[in-house]
């Protein structure tokens, strides 16, 4: 039996707000809908050597996420004034917790 290791993550998490945005077309207008949740995570910095030099943008920001709850590909962090897609999604659900990449949008914020 693996360690449940997310208690570990108490200590460091803040409320984040995600972001799922589900594109819908009615009488051929595309309208995007936001649902936004708040949850608790770990947010750090992204250490750009361990990401794929090949697929990442350098002049973009990317940061790190570690949560006790779900988030999935696509979705966005907002966090720090400033939205990050999901880029990366790494799977520790054995050890209690899941770890995410995203990647700054430098857009608006997504409302």
């Amino acid at each position: 039996m693996l360690p449940d290791m997310s208690n570990v993550l108490r200590g460091w998490e803040q409320s984040v707000k995600i972001k799922t945005v589900t594109r819908s077309t009615t009488d051929f207008v595309e309208t995007d809908v936001v649902v936004v949740r708040e949850q608790v995570c770990v947010v750090q910095v992204a250490e750009k050597s361990r990401l794929n030099s090949k697929t990442i943008n350098w002049a973009l920001d990317y940061i790190a996420v570690h949560s006790r709850e779900d988030i999935s590909l696509g979705e966005y962090v907002e966090f720090d004034s400033a939205d990050y897609k999901v880029i990366v999604s790494g799977n520790w659900n054995q050890y209690g917790y899941i770890e995410i990449i995203a990647e700054a949008t430098g857009k608006n914020l997504i409302t």
